[in-house]
């Protein structure tokens, strides 16, 4: 709410004590209104300046009303909007609004419902691509650390329908269901699914029973941490080598490798030419490590002459510029 809106009964009270008072000093004196409104506005900022005319008794009686309710209120008024100023009000409301200018222009971005641990490193890994995210969040220290940094958020309930169409889960291109509480992020993926039939989701499941009910919920990925974390652990235990070689390349510090995806369509330079054809890695230097057909079935060693149709979804390794050079050939 606009804090100005607390000075609306004040001000309406202080607009009827000067109309009142500019009325009766021209009925019980025969001022005219210029003198009339001088002598109620002298009175109310105690600027100490001589009447206007000399007064009769009914004039004296109404200076003392003007004083006592108006200076009061003049008084309350301004202690109001000393108040907010103080307080921050004002300047957190244009922020707020101007926040939420920045949240209705985003358009295919994505929506992280929850700021913790997990929501934290989403974000991180989505503002290093360079995607558009909105984050909401319930707790009120979230605004000390997001604010400063410019990133859009949201203060509020997670799960309601109110705060997702806020933050343009419409419009939006995906959604994060990153909360702490899996029955949180059960709410979130059914709100979600009823307001956009088509949004991706993917949810986090502190523990793996709880998967089920998320997909059913219409989560399209469901994540678990710890059945991560775990199987991660595993898997440096077993090959070690192979572990630091895939870090190394995709999240080394010197040598920055990236693996994106692309949908090709009905326009693009790549359809239905085989990946000889097409020369992606002569003319970009990215690698398609696989392709998944539009009937969903993938082709994890893709050849030479494997053909590339409308629809397909080619997953390609390499260096940001490369990735960036296929782009162009897919559009």
């Amino acid at each position: 709410m606009n804090p100005l809106r607390r000075l609306i009964i004040p001000g309406l009270i202080l607009l009827i004590i000067v109309t009142f008072a500019t009325l009766g000093y021209q009925y019980l004196e025969g001022w005219s209104f210029i003198d009339s409104l001088y002598m109620v506005v002298i009175t109310l900022s105690t600027v100490g300046f001589r009447e206007v005319h000399d007064l009769n008794t009914a004039g004296r009686l109404m200076t003392i009303v003007v004083i006592i309710f108006g200076i009061a209120t003049v008084g309350y008024t301004v202690g109001q909007l000393i108040e907010m100023m103080v307080e921050g009000q004002i300047i957190g409301y244009r922020r707020k609004k101007q926040m939420k200018q920045r949240i209705a222009e985003l358009k295919d971005h994505y929506i992280i419902c929850g700021f913790g641990r997990v929501g934290h490193q989403v974000v991180i890994d989505l503002k290093a691509a360079k995607i558009p995210y909105v984050v909401i969040d319930s707790k009120a220290e979230t605004v000390e650390e997001l604010e400063p940094l410019g990133i859009p958020h949201l203060i509020g309930d997670i799960t309601s329908d109110a705060f997702l169409m806020e933050a343009g889960v419409k419009r939006a291109k995906g959604l994060i269901a990153s909360a702490d509480s899996d029955a949180a992020n059960v709410f979130v993926v059914l709100s979600a699914r009823v307001l956009n039939p088509k949004l991706f989701i993917i949810a986090r499941a502190s523990s793996l029973h709880v998967e089920e009910k998320l997909k059913k919920a219409g989560a399209n990925r469901v994540i678990s941490p710890y059945y991560f974390a775990g199987k991660r652990m595993a898997e440096i235990a077993i090959k070690p080598t192979a572990v630091d070689f895939l870090d190394s390349i995709l999240h080394g510090e010197h040598v920055q490798m990236e693996m994106r995806e692309f949908i090709v369509n009905g326009s693009g330079l790549l359809l239905n030419r085989t990946l000889a054809e097409a020369q992606i890695r002569q003319k970009t230097g990215s690698h398609v490590i696989a392709i998944k057909k539009a009937n969903g079935k993938f082709n994890l060693q893709p050849v030479a002459d494997s053909k590339i149709e409308s629809g397909d979804i080619l997953v390609v390794i390499g260096t940001p510029k490369q990735v960036d050079s296929l782009e162009k050939m897919v559009s």
